[in-house]
């Protein structure tokens, strides 16, 4: 029993001591925030990609850390194409992490952490997700906080590398579209920037899109459930010996439908 609890009290330990040190250090605040992120990773020399990744890394675990800041010093310092790839391995192992984490500690930890409330609500978008290709999209809109539903998605039925190549492959757009822009503004060649911004506001827009159809989609369904069960009425209660009471028939016995005639008297 002992043994059971040692993996998952070690994790949330190293966690909530990783983030404090982070913080009373004041690393959390140089990353997360833009000029500093790029003075840090212009510092690191040799040794920048790893910290590039190492970054990224930090900004799915810790989902307050903004991701688009940490994208965009990506392609800021390193470019289009080296930041990209830096980021997508931080990335990838910062999910792989989370999916890991959430089935190791368990679901009541996990609300404890990020909160009941929070965790619901990305449960019912994960519910709404019926197929691997609808929660593909969920992944790739825009509007939802991918880091928290990279944890919620450890109690889904898939495996995590099932799990990794679909949000991989899902948050792959907008990672490159901040990483473009960072490297974009380097360079000022703002006519890019411009591009890819737009392409990120149709993103955005499609998303709401979807969203709203979804809604509308949904009451049309509730008022047909209602109306069958009033026309079913209320189920007939059956006897301990397994008949049915005096003057009651089956539903769809032939007498049912019959109307009672009168016998002559």
């Amino acid at each position: 029993m002992a043994r059971k609890w040692l993996l998952p009290v070690g994790l949330i330990v190293l966690l909530a001591v990783g983030v404090g040190v982070l913080w009373h250090t004041g690393v959390l605040h140089r990353i997360s925030n833009k000029d500093h992120l790029i003075a840090l990773l212009r510092a690191g020399g040799p040794t920048g990609a790893l910290l590039c990744i190492a970054v990224q890394f930090l900004q799915v675990v810790i989902a307050v850390i903004p991701g688009e800041i940490t994208s965009f010093a990506a392609g800021y310092v390193f470019g289009t194409w080296r930041g990209f790839l830096y980021s997508a391995i931080g990335v990838t192992l910062g999910s792989a992490f989370n999916f890991w984490f959430a089935r190791v500690v368990g679901r009541p930890t996990l609300e404890r952490l990020i909160g009941r409330d929070r965790l619901a609500k990305i449960d019912r978008s994960l519910g709404s997700a019926r197929s691997k290709s609808a929660m593909f999209l969920l992944f790739l809109l825009p509007g939802l906080p991918k880091d928290l539903l990279s944890y919620a998605a450890g109690f889904s039925g898939m495996t995590i590398m099932e799990f990794l190549v679909l949000s991989g492959l899902a948050r792959s757009p907008a990672l490159l579209a901040s990483v473009m822009i960072g490297a974009g503004v380097s360079r000022g060649d703002y006519r890019s920037v411009i591009a890819v911004s737009a392409l990120v506001l149709l993103a955005i827009a499609g998303y709401y899109w979807y969203q709203r159809r979804s809604l509308r989609a949904e009451p049309r369904l509730q008022p047909r459930t209602k109306q069958r069960r009033r026309h079913d009425g209320p189920e007939p209660r059956i006897t301990e010996d397994g008949m049915m009471p005096p003057g009651r028939t089956p539903p769809g016995s032939p007498g049912q439908d019959r109307a009672v005639r009168p016998t002559d008297s």
